[in-house]
């Protein structure tokens, strides 16, 4: 069996890329686009207007909307996501907010599951707020402005849009 036939039948790594719909959705896709060759990557979103309008057969799982103003929904959506993970089971999840993603990074912390916040764009003068509610439990933190960066827990690698 040659080399490529071995490379070839390795399974790739399962990635979530969860965010909120809207500019946190469109900063995901940026992120995550060019990550889908090298990753199995399943999209989760309350925005089901996105799940229908997939393009290139992208697997995108909806949740039920919950932020800081809708408390009583993040019960049910910590649900969803435990069982999003059961069934999925990444071996990553990347986000870039906001309380979906941020309660996606409470539960798998508890679990062997690698995590990647990347912080809105929005947020110039300070990390986002799901941002500070994750920020001791992700293994790491991206800004997109430098001056948010303290070159260890929050790194900056520069803008999405």
């Amino acid at each position: 069996m040659s080399s490529n036939n071995i490379h070839n039948t390795q399974k790739k790594h399962k990635v979530l890329a969860i965010a909120s719909p809207g500019g946190h959705w469109i900063q995901l896709n940026k992120v995550c686009n060019p990550l889908e060759d090298r990753f199995d990557m399943v999209y989760v979103t309350p925005g089901a207007q996105y799940a229908t309008a997939t393009k290139n057969s992208r697997k995108v799982l909806t949740i039920t909307d919950a932020s800081a103003d809708s408390k009583h929904k993040l019960i049910p959506l910590a649900f969803q996501l435990l069982f999003i993970f059961i069934k999925e089971r990444p071996s990553a999840i990347i986000s870039t907010g906001a309380a979906p993603g941020a309660i996606a990074f409470l539960l798998a912390k508890f679990l062997p599951i690698k995590t990647i916040w990347v912080d809105s764009i929005a947020n110039v003068s300070q990390i986002s707020r799901s941002g500070r509610m994750v920020q001791k439990h992700a293994d790491k933190i991206i800004t997109q402005w430098q001056p948010l960066s303290d070159g260890e827990n929050i790194i900056y690698k520069g803008s999405i849009l």
